[in-house]
């Protein structure tokens, strides 16, 4: 019930794991408290377990909308050469409508029950997958996937909270209006969904053996990912789609005076009509003041989908790491070993002004090993208008989920 439980045979190479119910516990107000379960059954067909198959599933129950979900699903690996991975996957479940999950589970948990902030926003879907990945040759691995998807929104069913307080209430589930609680920000549909990624790794190295090829992490040159992504056969014509998507990431070690990293991305939608609110392409915002995992992917001052967008758009995300460099130099603060970081990120959509922000930050902070947390101030600027806030960096939050 705490922990979860896992049990392992390493001579007939399989392993069975149960997830925790108690830390698969959250609450939001469309589904009130729910909680989950994830059960997966791994058999390895060799020694060295590049190559297995596994089953595995995820159990859901909401307690206020009184609806059970599940998912289940089978993948199998083939080889630990090319690494080619095939996934089948079908069910039903409660998904965010950013795909990239801005705001995690936990951390909304904590800001709906002690401060009726409900950031999370979800829709149902009823999907059938099958993805397949590989690479095809040295540096280029391709992504691809194929599903049905039955979309179907959701609404407010709870308005719990531990901590009441008068001068705030609960927002709708549909962040278009948030004050509207019949509304739903799309017509419920069924949709066809084409993805194939592929992500270029320039000059990548590798060790090769008889059984296996391990890839060689370099910071030499960036990782470029390229994307085509198409929605087609929807019920509701107007709701298909074509988008192309780029991005190049990279971080590069300057000596003793730190690391510099950046992520570009760009898009564009390749039609004019009135997709569903689902296929907008939305940025990673935070409006809890808290950060976690990487901040070169996100915008800690943007809120959730204040600039979603179905229009051409570039996103630029930069950061340096002095570590010890210019801390280190000062008397008495160089026994801290703090890292103090400089960062900038900006947002150019088509018909729109840009968003910005600059940040100055300290990292590293605690003591000893235990080297958990980071602050930061950001300051933005939108449309004329500036905003600045302390944004408190959490890194254990992984931990929790």
């Amino acid at each position: 019930m705490l922990f979860g439980y896992s049990y392992g045979n390493t001579y007939k190479k399989q392993r069975i794991s149960i997830s925790s119910p108690l830390f698969g516990t959250h609450y939001n107000t469309v589904q009130g408290y729910n909680t989950s379960v994830n059960i997966a059954y791994r058999r390895n067909l060799d020694d060295n377990f590049g190559k297995y198959w596994r089953i595995y599933s995820n159990m859901n129950y909401g307690f206020s909308d009184e609806r059970f979900r599940i998912i289940a699903g089978f993948q199998k690996k083939f080889n630990n050469i090319s690494k080619p991975i095939l996934n089948v996957e079908a069910g039903v479940e409660t998904a965010q409508i950013n795909p990239t999950l801005p705001i995690s589970e936990r951390i909304n948990d904590i800001t709906s029950l002690f401060f009726e902030r409900n950031y999370l926003k979800l829709y149902e879907k009823q999907f059938a997958e099958i993805s397949y990945q590989q690479e095809l040759f040295n540096g280029f691995r391709l992504f691809s996937d194929i599903s049905y998807q039955q979309r179907n929104a959701l609404f407010n069913t709870n308005d719990h909270s531990w901590v009441n307080r008068d001068d705030i209430v609960y927002s709708s589930n549909n962040p278009l209006q948030p004050t509207n609680f019949g509304s739903a920000p799309f017509e419920d549909h069924h949709i066809f969904k084409l993805n194939i990624s592929g992500r270029i790794d320039f000059a990548q190295k590798y060790m090769s053996y008889p059984d296996s090829k391990v890839n060689v992490p370099s910071n030499k040159f960036p990782t470029l990912w390229l994307t085509y992504e198409k929605g087609f056969g929807s019920d509701i014509s107007d709701y298909n789609f074509d988008q192309v998507r780029a991005a190049l990431t990279q971080t590069i070690k300057l000596g003793n005076k730190g690391n510099f990293g950046y992520t570009l991305k760009a898009g564009a939608f390749l039609t004019d009509n009135e997709i569903s609110y689902l296929d907008y392409q939305h940025f990673n915002g935070n409006q809890t003041r808290i950060g976690s995992g990487s901040y070169l992917n996100k915008f800690n001052l943007l809120p959730y989908y204040d600039l979603s967008t179905k229009n051409n758009y570039l996103e630029v995300h930069a950061e340096h790491d002095f570590q010890g460099w210019i801390l280190g130099k000062l008397p008495l603060i160089n026994k801290l070993n703090y890292n103090l970081i400089l960062g900038s990120h900006a947002l150019s959509i088509e018909n729109n002004k840009p968003y910005t922000e600059f940040s100055v930050g300290i990292d590293n902070l605690g003591f000893g090993k235990y080297r958990l947390l980071r602050l930061d101030y950001v300051v933005s600027n939108y449309q004329g208008k500036t905003e600045g806030a302390f944004i408190f960096g959490l890194k254990f939050l992984g931990i929790l989920e």
